[in-house]
This record gives structure tokens, sequence and C-alpha cells, in this order.
């Protein structure tokens, strides 16, 4: 049974060639499409993916790459293989070629650009760079839509994620111990 009829046509696509020569497992695979969209937007003013980027308890996800793997089969061209001595982890495989004329060059150059510079991330690096990436999500596991604007883009700055890290790291027992009381209303609105 082929693949196109489970998945977005160029969300097959966009997987295909993220997974292509790299052993992603599954959870890379359906974090790495939403990077590609946040990139997609910014560089070419439309989302690449046809999916849906939701805000799941590990991350970002792309539902319907998550969907399609948790069903596929072992025969499909683009599936999933246990890796060995793991009890739980599991790797993309491709086995079909990427269908011709479903991307365009400048899209194919955004999803090279995600794989060169994001694919090499583990999964929870990965979760942790799209919830930095959404901020004001409002409870992550609540399965809503994800942040594709500039400030999304934004943030996946390396400045971003240090700042972000730095501030995760502050906790309010440190600002207790670093702030000096106000000594007048003057102090209190400097």
């Amino acid at each position: 049974m082929g693949t196109a009829t489970k998945l977005p046509p160029k969300l097959e696509a966009v997987l295909i060639r993220l997974c292509r020569d790299r052993s992603l497992n599954k959870t890379q695979a359906v974090k790495l499409p939403y990077l590609v969209d946040v990139v997609a937007i910014h560089v070419l003013g439309h989302k690449i993916t046809e999916g849906t980027h939701q805000t799941w308890d590990h991350g970002v996800v792309a539902s319907e790459a998550w969907h399609y793997f948790d069903r596929c089969e072992t025969s499909a061209g683009l599936r999933l293989e246990p890796v060995p001595w793991s009890e739980k982890e599991n790797r993309v495989v491709v086995e079909i070629e990427e269908p011709p004329g479903r991307l365009t060059s400048e899209e194919q150059s955004v999803v090279d650009f995600v794989k060169e510079r994001y694919a090499s991330r583990t999964a929870g690096e990965l979760g942790k760079l799209t919830k930095f990436m959404n901020p004001e999500a409002p409870k992550w596991g609540s399965n809503q839509f994800a942040d594709l604007g500039p400030e999304a883009y934004d943030r996946m700055s390396p400045s971003y994620r240090r700042m972000a890290a730095r501030i995760e790291s502050i906790s309010l027992e440190d600002l207790i111990q670093s702030s000096r009381p106000a000594q007048n209303l003057e102090d209190l609105l400097a």
C-alpha cells in the first residue's frame, strides 16, 4: 500500500527529503516539519507541509505525521524500523523516491536548510526548541495550534535560546538574593 493517501502530499515529500540519508527517529521526524513551515513562512511567505502543528507534551508535532507513523504498515515506502537494542526507539526508513514536482526548488532549499541545521538534534533538543518558540502555549499537551509567525522564527535564533535558557535557570530564590530592598519611592521607580 502506498503512502500518498495517508499523508498530505507535500508533507510526505518533506518527510522523505528530511529522512533520506539520515537516521531520524519518529519523534525527530514529526518535529522537523514544524521548523520547515516556520522557516518557509519567513523566507517564502507560505507554509510547505500542509500539516497541522500542535503543542503536544514534548513540543510541537506535525500531528498527521505522528498518526501516520503510529499506523503505517511495514510495507509502506516511508516506515518505522525498530532500533537494535532499544525497547522503544524506532527510526524512519525511506524506501521510495521523493515524488517529482511536489516541492519547488525554493521549497526544497528550505527543507534542506532545516535538515542541515536541525536534523542532527536529539528529539529532546527539538522538543525544547519548539517549546522556546511557543512561550504563549496555554498548556503543553493541549494540542493547540503552534505559532508559525515571525515571533516563532525569531525564537529559533541561538541568541534567543541562550537567553531563554538563562532565564529558565534563574529561580525566585536567586532573584531575592540578588535584589536589594527599595529604600523609598524613587528607588521603586528607577
